[in-house]
Order: structure tokens, then C-alpha cells, then sequence
């Protein structure tokens, strides 16, 4: 886009006066990010602003540089005659103008301004509000996208639109996006001679001109551009998100001629099943990965959950899976093209691996056979459901929580609890910390003083220890688990690692084991703590006999 000339010119004008550089980054089919809004906040005099206008709304839009939002992002009242008219500020029928973004500030000075989009732009997206105002959205993976970024600067305040989605939203409404624009800057002295400059195009309209208001003089650049929706059929705009497929080749098999992977896609459509054979592999055929793939999944227990049996995202998706004695992750080959969304297929091609250590047994005789299992046995759920019953049959002793109220985060963390997805120990550190902040910090020390026998004074595992030993528990099956995973979480975990690191470990008969076996055995040890506890507990509250035969009518 150039400015046509008919009077003067922009030689020697200083650079911010100039209006090159900013009609030479206008793009009515962009793919980056497109300013939708910016104001000053230093004094200077400029702005840019944006509304929605219709097909026909476009050809009003560039007949003149004068901006023609109307008066959309505004209400007033109108009376004619004797009738009350209510404007919503959403639209403007004589300038074809409908809202999409404003600044509204507030009559208190204190209060940040704050910025409104039109709701039908934010719900396209299921859009997600971030504190600075800022937005993203979930693509069909349930990854964050972003949608909407502010920069609050020292000279303007500046909201960035997500071009290629916006252009989404627009074409799914069959709308243009009118980008306004104007900006004042005043000079020490008249440019001579005067100038005088246009931008006619179909997609932008501008002024650039100078002028005289007293003193000083100034050159002031008007007008205003579109942005295009994209070119794309009804359909693709069903979702806010691209949605093409690729189905990539994963590894099935090794050819023991050439030693050489057998691969083929994932395309379930091109895949033989039960009803039809199409001279390929089967659906069902199974597929191994390093168990590392789940790594990305267990990092964010707030968006994934991840079992022995499935792979979740926000019920947006999933994945059936399970694991071979090997610890490989294995999963069907049709489930990969039907199951996973397009942009996870890559990831977990860079972990896919030849089938070796057999399959998953549980699987075979649930999934093929069909036969009734007891379901692969999961610690981290056992572990749930003893944390659960301890709290429980320990409510009935004192009578009050012994469990603080979680914190959400901390909640997040302790259910995303996971099988480590390999043998480094920092991945088990975090892991152990966070199972002894849900099973032990997480205790009320004042509600444990009220157990019988405990030390008035005493710390949480003590007053555990204290109760078990007057209730004639056994300490070394009861408490001393908890004291294991205290131990490894003080001398290790949360802490440099000190020499009772190793002499923990091999009084626990785990200093032979690799981090991530070793925190399994750990959950196991604390889960069956939990049990007993909750069993020597229950047994403490039950009536005898012959106090229940005695017991009043209730």
C-alpha cells in the first residue's frame, strides 16, 4: 500500500511523522497477530480501533477516512415525541457497524479500564480469561492456544488478536473486521509545501495531510484497512480449530529377513477389522511406545488424567492404553487414527518403538476374550482409597477431620499421582514429595492430640505412634511406613541428600531398586499403612457384643 501524493511530500519529515512504516505492515490476510485496539497513555494522539461490518458494510467503510463505528460500544437514550428509544451499542444500522472491541474505563480513576469483546467472539472459542486480561482456547488437542494478548506499555496500551483465528471467527460469521486508524504529530514547523495524500485500494482507505491549528504545526494520517476472512468451507468452520487429519505410519512388527520395521498408518478407514478384511493389518493390532510418551500427559494432572487403562484430556479426548511387562505403553493402531487428535499422532510417533516384552495380558482377556477381570491392579489407586478410609475411621476416634482442607492446587497434584514415566530421580523426588504432602502434611496435628494416647504436645507421625502403642497396635506395620516416606522425603526429596538417603533405603530393602520402582513400593507400603490404620481404628470404634445387645433403642 502506497500513499498517492497531489500535494507536498514525506521527505523530511521526522520518523514518527511519517506515515510509510505503518501502512507498509498493513495486511488484509495476515497470519500472525492484528492490533485491534491501542490507545496512548503519555499524551501522545493516536489511536487504533475496530468494529464488524457486512459485505455491504465494507463498501461504506472505505468511501470515506473518517472513522464509522457509529456509535456501537455505547448505549443512549433517544427520545422522539413522546417515545423512549434504547440504544445497545451493539449495532448501528446507518453505519453497518457492529461491536467487537472497546476500552471502557470507569468512573472511579482507580479502576483498571476494562476491555470487552463481543461475546459471540469469546464463545466461538469457549475462550478462557487469564488475570491480565488477556485469552486463550483449547484446539482439539487441549492445548492452550492464544487468542487475545494485551501489552500495557509506558506510552500505550496495545490488544492483539490471534489473526488466523480471528479470520476463523469472521468467516464463520461472514463478516469483515474494519481496522480504524488515526494519529496526530505535531511539528515545529509548517512542511511546505502543504501535503496532501491518499490511499484508495479495495481493502483500505487513507488520508495523510498537513495542517496549521495555531501552533504548532502537525501532519495527521486517518483512514482505516480490512481484514478478510479465510477462504474455507462451512463445514471446516464447525470447530474454531484447523481439524485436517495425517495419519502417520507407526512400527507393528520387525521383518525377520531384513531385520527391518513394518510399518503402517493409522487410518482407521484403511485398516481391516472383524467384519471386513482388507488385506491389512487389523484394527486391533498393537502398537508399543517408551513409556517417556506419557510424560507430557502426567506433567499437567489439571488437564490429563492418565490410569493404567486410559488416557484422558478434559473429556475433550481419550485414548484406551495399557502396559506390557517390559513397561512399554501399548495401544491399537486404529485407536491412534480414530482416538488421539491429529497434533498428538507426531508426539507420540517420536516414541514408538518395535513390539518386544509381550502384551498386555489384562488386556488381551478383557478387550479380545471378553472374559470378567479384577482389572490391572493400580497402588495409586489403592492409595486414593486408603487415604480415604484412614481419614474416615480416624473422623469416628477424635471426632473431628483429621485432614486439613486441601488446597486446590495441591489436590490436583496429589490425584495427578502417577506411575514415573522413567528411572531418573528427580522425577521420583517430585513424585515422593507430593505423596508425603498428601498423606502427612496434609494431617491436623490438633485433631491427632486428641487421639488416646497421644502426646499433647507431640508432631503428627508421633501422635499416630502414641495411639497405636496405648491401643496395642504394632508400630512396625502401622506407623513405620508413614516414617519411611517422611524419612525419604526429608533426607532426599525436599533436601540436599544426606547419608540417610542410603541408609533408609536399605533398611526399607530398597537401595537395590531403581527411583521409579522404589516409589512404587513406596505407595504400596503407605496405602497398606493407611489400610491397617484404618482397620485398628474401625476396631477401636466398634461396640463389643455385649455393649451392642445393651445398647438403648434410638
Amino acid at each position: 500500500m502506497a500513499l498517492t501524493y497531489s500535494s507536498g511530500s514525506s521527505d523530511g519529515l521526522p520518523e514518527d511523522a511519517r506515515p510509510e512504516s505503518y501502512l507498509a505492515g498493513i495486511d488484509p490476510v495476515p497470519t500472525g497477530w492484528v492490533t485491534v485496539l491501542q490507545e496512548p497513555t503519555d499524551g501522545q494522539i493516536f489511536w487504533i480501533g475496530s468494529y464488524l461490518t457486512s459485505f455491504v458494510g465494507r463498501e461504506h467503510a472505505l468511501s470515506k477516512t473518517d472513522w464509522t463505528d457509529g456509535r456501537v460500544g455505547q448505549t443512549d437514550v433517544s427520545e422522539y415525541g413522546k417515545e423512549v428509544v434504547f440504544h445497545d451499542g451493539l449495532t448501528d444500522t446507518s453505519e453497518r457497524s457492529e461491536f467487537f472491541v472497546q476500552l471502557r474505563r470507569h468512573q472511579q480513576p482507580e479502576v483498571e479500564p476494562t476491555i470487552e469483546f463481543t461475546y459471540s467472539f469469546l464463545w466461538y472459542f469457549a475462550a478462557v480469561p487469564r488475570p491480565d486480561g488477556s485469552w486463550y482456547y483449547l484446539d482439539g488437542a487441549g492445548r492452550d492456544q492464544e487468542l487475545v494478548r494485551i501489552h500495557r506499555g509506558d506510552t500505550d496500551l496495545r490488544v492483539e488478536v490471534a489473526a488466523l483465528p480471528l479470520r476463523r471467527y469472521l468467516a464463520i460469521r461472514e463478516r469483515f473486521l474494519v481496522v480504524q486508524y488515526e494519529r496526530i504529530t505535531y511539528l515545529d514547523s509548517a512542511p511546505a509545501p502543504r501535503i496532501k495524500a491518499t490511499d484508495r485500494t479495495q481493502v483500505s482507505t487513507f488520508d495523510f495531510h498537513s495542517g496549521l491549528e495555531g501552533s504548532p504545526a502537525f501532519v495527521r494520517l486517518c483512514g482505516k484497512h480490512l481484514i478478510l476472512p479465510i477462504d474455507a468451507k462451512p463445514a471446516d468452520l464447525a470447530y474454531p480449530y484447523a481439524t485436517a487429519e495425517s495419519y502417520p505410519e507407526f512400527t507393528i512388527g520387525i521383518d525377520p529377513g531384513t531385520g527391518q520395521p513394518i510399518t503402517f498408518t493409522c487410518d482407521p478407514d484403511r485398516l481391516s477389522n472383524h467384519f471386513n478384511d482388507l488385506g491389512t493389518p487389523d484394527y486391533l493390532t498393537r502398537v508399543y511406545f517408551r513409556r517417556e510418551v506419557l510424560r507430557r500427559y502426567t506433567s499437567e494432572p489439571s488437564r490429563y488424567e492418565v490410569s493404567a487403562s486410559r488416557l484422558s484430556c478434559l473429556g475433550l479426548w481419550g485414548v484406551s492404553i495399557g502396559r506390557n511387562d517390559e513397561g512399554l505403553v501399548e495401544a491399537y493402531l486404529g485407536d491412534l487414527g480414530r482416538d488421539l487428535p491429529n497434533a498428538e499422532r507426531t508426539h507420540w510417533l517420536s516414541f514408538n518403538v518395535e513390539p518386544r516384552g509381550g502384551i498386555d495380558q489384562e488386556r488381551q482377556r478383557r478387550d479380545i476374550l471378553g472374559q470378567w477381570t479384577d482389572g490391572t491392579t493400580d497402588p495409586l489407586r489403592q492409595l486414593a482409597h486408603a487415604r480415604e478410609r484412614f481419614s474416615t475411621a480416624l473422623y469416628a476416634v477424635v471426632g473431628q477431620p483429621v485432614y486439613r482442607a486441601w488446597d486446590a492446587a495441591d489436590q490436583i497434584a496429589f490425584a495427578g499421582l502417577h506411575t514415573p514415566t522413567s528411572s531418573e530421580q528427580s522425577e521420583a523426588d517430585t513424585q515422593i514429595l507430593t505423596l508425603a504432602k498428601g498423606v502427612i502434611e496434609y494431617l491436623d496435628t490438633k485433631a491427632l492430640r486428641q487421639l488416646p494416647g497421644a502426646d499433647p504436645k507431640a508432631a503428627t507421625i508421633n501422635c499416630i505412634d502414641g495411639w497405636v502403642k496405648h491401643t496395642n497396635g504394632d508400630p512396625d506395620i502401622l506407623v513405620d511406613p508413614l516414617r519411611l516416606l517422611q524419612g525419604l522425603r526429608s533426607n532426599g526429596a525436599a533436601h540436599a541428600r544426606t547419608k540417610n538417603w542410603a541408609v533408609i533405603l536399605t533398611r526399607a530393602g530398597l537401595d537395590k531398586l531403581k527411583p521409579d520402582e522404589q516409589f512404587i513400593r513406596l505407595v504400596t507400603s503407605t496405602a497398606d499403612a493407611l489400610e491397617a490404620l484404618a482397620d485398628h481404628a474401625e476396631a477401636q470404634t466398634q461396640p463389643t457384643p455385649g455393649e451392642e445387645e445393651n445398647a438403648p433403642n434410638r
